[in-house]
């Protein structure tokens, strides 16, 4: 009779968990989803995600050209995508910026915190703007875009992508962790807070991805060498993640009824250790701080204007990867975009596309 009971038991179990599942199920097909940096990168991934599930999508962006080439790529998809010009940093912009997707969306169901900025250099390197640019775009910004959008997201889902570095703050990125760690804390704390409203919110934890991203960070010091170290940690198979592979998983999470999701195999083993050994993790970052570039007297950078620099060592064949997700993710500007390798998979999408076919 054990071995009877004991299988019924597993049966029961199973057959729970199932239900659970399926209770916790969000369908996406004629959901309303807005996409904050959502232009390029991982938003841009996530939004042609959230597209082909079956939503409607707006993505906003300061520039107006990104804009108009991310809103070209949705539509190519046969996404039901608008495009909003707004600066996040700006309070009025962000209250006109949701209003005006609730206007073109119809609602709102889903509301992806995505955007973000880097600046790569030493702490002598670093001055209280780089600090208050990070905090007002991936803290101040989240919590003014979901204050703006809580009147319509009951019984809806409020996504923020966080960062590893939220939970482990690296050298040379600190106005980065530092941001990232109030925006972990800020969207964990509102889970707990929003239980009544209705309002599930899913924390996401990712690693390096290859969004090809770096051209967009801001780098000072000796920009070259910050540029380089950089590109090779984000486009290192072993150490960085396909990006399209994690809006799969992000997406998945959201209509899985998810609440927490790490991303990358590296993100949950250095997450763990520095739970239950800080000093452990300290001490390594000690270490990597010495491999990184010393001071240097350059003001910032951006990636575009250092990448030629630091192709002088080779680097493009170094960051290959990165570069093509890059080129298929809009983070060249369209009169550079020539300089980097079309990828296979952007090439494959195209001709599927002139075949016909749905771009899954």
């Amino acid at each position: 009779m054990q071995p009877r009971t004991a299988l019924l038991g597993l049966a029961a179990s199973a057959a729970a968990g199932y239900a659970l599942r399926r209770a916790r199920r969000y369908p996406l097909r004629g959901r309303a989803a807005l996409v904050t940096g959502g232009t390029r990168g991982l938003g841009l991934l996530l939004a042609r995600e959230l597209g082909e599930r079956g939503c409607r999508v707006a993505v906003c962006a300061r520039n107006g050209d990104e804009l108009r080439r991310a809103v070209t790529d949705l539509r190519t998809l046969g996404v039901e995508a608008h495009g909003i010009t707004c600066d996040l940093r700006d309070r009025d912009q962000v209250r006109a910026m949701v209003a005006e997707a609730v206007d073109r969306l119809g609602g709102l169901d889903v509301v992806v915190n995505n955007a973000g900025i880097i600046h790569s250099a030493p702490l002598d390197s670093l001055g209280e703007a780089e600090f208050e640019d990070a905090m007002r775009i991936m803290f101040w910004a989240p919590l003014w875009v979901f204050t703006e959008a809580r009147p319509h997201l009951r019984g809806g889902v409020l996504v923020n992508i966080t960062s590893v570095g939220g939970k482990i703050s690296p050298p040379h990125l600190l106005p980065y962790a530092c941001a990232k760690s109030a925006q972990v804390g800020l969207s964990e704390g509102l889970d707990a807070e929003l239980t009544r409203d209705g309002i599930r919110v899913l924390t996401v934890v990712p690693g390096l991805m290859r969004t090809g991203s770096t051209v967009r960070a801001s780098y000072a010091g000796r920009p070259a060498l910050e540029y380089a170290w950089f590109s090779l940690l984000a486009g290192a198979p072993l150490v960085s993640m396909n990006a399209a592979r994690a809006a799969r998983r992000i997406v998945d999470a959201v209509q899985h009824g998810r609440r927490h999701l790490t991303l990358t195999p590296m993100a949950r083993a250095a997450t763990a250790v520095h739970g239950v050994a800080p000093g452990l993790t300290q001490a390594a970052l000690r270490t990597m701080n010495r491999a990184l570039p010393g001071p240097g007297a350059e003001g910032p950078t951006t990636g575009l204007e250092a990448a030629p620099r630091a192709d002088r060592w080779g680097m493009r064949l170094l960051t290959r990867l990165n570069d093509r997700a890059g080129r298929d993710l809009n983070q060249w500007p369209e009169q550079e975009r020539g300089r980097v390798p079309r990828p296979q998979g952007a090439r494959r999408r195209a001709r599927r596309r002139a075949a016909g076919h749905r771009t899954v």
